[in-house]
């Protein structure tokens, strides 16, 4: 039996995107006569909660949850609400206790907080190692931290070891915008280097992030995220609503700001298009809120609590339009992210905001999904929008090509045959 490890410290309940690669990887390995184990948190510093993707989780995978210490009752305590999480900036109105809280995450705490589970996971993950044979060890990351449990493992016991890196490591959107010592920078990228120096294999969702980690070319593999079929069978497509709904979904930080895009609409309501609606779901940054709700004279906007997975989708399914903010930061170009991939899925209209000369950008348009604008391109954005919309009460559909190769049943078949490897 071929027999995999995986460490992940994101995994259902935790909510989000970042849980769904590997959920979706596992379940779909599974299938290629993989035994997969996974070691996870219990109760970590999760984004967002989504006790409905539990049951998504394949009963043949054997999940061991492990004591998870967390900063968020400190945070609790000092009258915060929650660990930051997508984005380090402070701001004046944040309280002393926050500032210096973030200082220390991002000088002192490397490569993150999240590094106070590793004892726990490695303890878990050197039991299993010594009671059976595993043809391969995989970590993956943010949290980047997790990949040091890979690192000890692989020079205790010389395992095959995988480093998926989801996200950029040192590279990571939110560090561009923030101040950190030079020596902690350096510190960490010694630490990243180290990584993937003694990786067996590194996979990579983006060419940005492979052009980053600088990595052998022989050792590193593409493998994007996807969009899961399976989420997408059961869907009811709702009777067109009289709105054309503007949709966002998940965490949207300072460096996402949607502001052009409201004023795109804005535009229009004064050309007398006054059916078109922003409707927000997840994480919304207050600072962005503020300034949406300042600009937003005509109720245009709506704030909606995080929603489970299962209904994000749907709700993606039965929208008008689908939002993509690129946030904007430094070296951007390679930021894909994974709800790209569930909009796809989804077969409706995308309206990026971002760098026009990127790897989202390339997606849009290689699957003729959508568009990707300028964030200050306010003319083109408010003409997309009005063409669409007239579009739409056409009852015209979207024409979409090429979209299979970012199905995860064929990204998980690309995945495996890296995994056979070590067979």
């Amino acid at each position: 039996m071929k027999k995999l490890l995986v460490i992940a410290y994101y995994w259902p309940p935790c909510g989000g995107v970042g849980v769904q690669r590997w959920l979706r990887n596992t379940k779909y390995l599974l299938q290629y006569g993989w035994e997969i184990t996974v070691i996870t948190t219990q109760n970590g510093d999760y984004p967002a909660t989504d006790e409905s993707l539990v049951v998504n989780v394949p009963k043949e995978i054997k999940v061991i949850q492990t004591k998870t210490p967390t900063f968020s009752g400190l945070f609790k305590k000092a009258g915060e609400n929650k660990v930051p999480y997508g984005s380090l900036e402070t701001n004046s109105a944040d309280s002393l206790f926050k500032k210096v809280s973030i200082w220390i995450r991002l000088n002192l705490i490397i490569p993150d907080a999240r590094k106070i589970w590793n004892r726990f996971a490695y303890d878990a993950a050197r039991k299993e190692l010594l009671t059976d044979k595993y043809n391969a060890v995989i970590t993956t990351g943010p949290p980047h931290s997790s990949h040091l449990i890979g690192l000890k493992l692989k020079k205790k016991y010389n395992v095959n070891w995988i480093s998926d890196f989801r996200d950029p490591w040192t590279q990571m959107g939110y560090l561009k915008n923030v101040k950190r010592l030079k020596l902690t920078s350096y510190l960490d990228t010694l630490l990243e280097n180290k990584i993937v120096k003694h990786s067996n294999v590194v996979i990579a969702a983006s060419r940005k992030i492979i052009d980053d980690l600088n990595c052998s070319t022989d050792k590193i593999h593409k493998i994007t995220n996807g969009f899961d079929p399976d989420d997408y069978r059961e869907i009811k497509r709702e009777k067109r609503s009289d709105d054309f709904n503007l949709n966002y979904f998940g965490t949207l930080p300072p460096e996402s700001n949607p502001i052009i895009v409201l004023k795109a609409v804005l535009q229009l309501h004064k050309k007398g298009i006054t059916g078109i609606k922003m409707n927000f779901w997840g994480n919304v940054s207050n600072k962005v809120k503020e300034q949406l709700v300042i600009l937003d004279d005509y109720e245009i906007v709506k704030f909606n609590k995080h929603t489970s997975h299962k209904e994000a989708i749907e709700l993606m399914a039965n929208s008008s339009m689908l939002l993509l903010m690129i946030n904007k930061v430094k070296n951007n170009e390679g930021i894909i992210t994974a709800k790209i991939f569930e909009y796809l899925g989804s077969e409706i209209t995308i309206l990026g905001v971002g760098p026009i000369l990127s790897e989202p950008a390339i997606i849009l348009q290689e699957t003729s999904s959508g568009k990707m604008f300028h964030y200050d391109d306010l003319n083109a954005i408010a003409d997309h929008i009005e063409n669409e919309y007239k579009l739409w009460k056409q009852g015209s559909e979207l024409a979409l090509k090429d979209i299979d190769k970012y199905n995860c049943v064929n990204l998980t078949k690309k995945l495996d045959s890296i995994l056979e490897k070590f067979i």
